[in-house]
């Protein structure tokens, strides 16, 4: 989705994918903690500089565009995880780290490619819907002592049922 037309630094894709695979890499000894804080915010700052530069992009594509699609929803996901916390326990930092990378590594992909288009795009969106949904729906976030959802949402059923459609993927005809 290279630079938009405006006057900007290109992104340093090496430097960006480099520090995701650090992070995602299975054949290394898990990150200290202050390293692990350290490349945390790195991941955090790739992700706030090329969100922008993926969502102009993608908003460039015709409404139609699967590839329009597919790089606003992990533009979706990329702020969901920015916005997540990532717990005191370092195995709960290391995940939070590893999905800040993966979120980095697919927004590089769009950015390189405007017509990346991930996998599993349907169950993404279908998921990343649910997200939006339930946290501003007062029937969804009501629930009992034991936490179980009191509420009825038919529109948290019907999202929910649309995304375990999204999971089994097509039906075979």
């Amino acid at each position: 989705m290279n630079r938009s037309t405006t006057e900007s630094v290109p992104l340093d894709l090496e430097t960006m994918r480099a520090c995701a695979a650090r992070v995602l890499a299975t054949d290394t000894e898990a990150p200290h903690s202050e390293e692990l804080e350290t490349v945390t915010l790195q991941l955090r700052g790739h992700i706030m500089l090329t969100v922008p530069e993926v969502e102009t992009a993608a908003l460039a594509l015709p409404m139609d565009a699967v590839p329009r699609a597919c790089a606003l929803l992990c533009v979706g996901e990329a702020r969901l995880r920015l916005s997540s916390e990532p717990g005191r326990h370092l195995s709960n930092r290391i995940a939070h780290a590893q999905r800040l990378a993966r979120s980095v590594r697919v927004l590089c992909d769009h950015y390189e490619d405007g017509f990346h288009q991930c996998p599993s795009a349907p169950e993404r969106a279908a998921y990343l819907r649910m997200l939006e949904h339930y946290p501003a729906c007062s029937a969804c976030r009501t629930v009992d002592d034991n936490g179980e959802v009191t509420g009825v949402c038919p529109a948290g059923d019907l999202l929910y049922e649309q995304y375990r459609q999204a999971r089994r993927g097509p039906a075979a005809h």
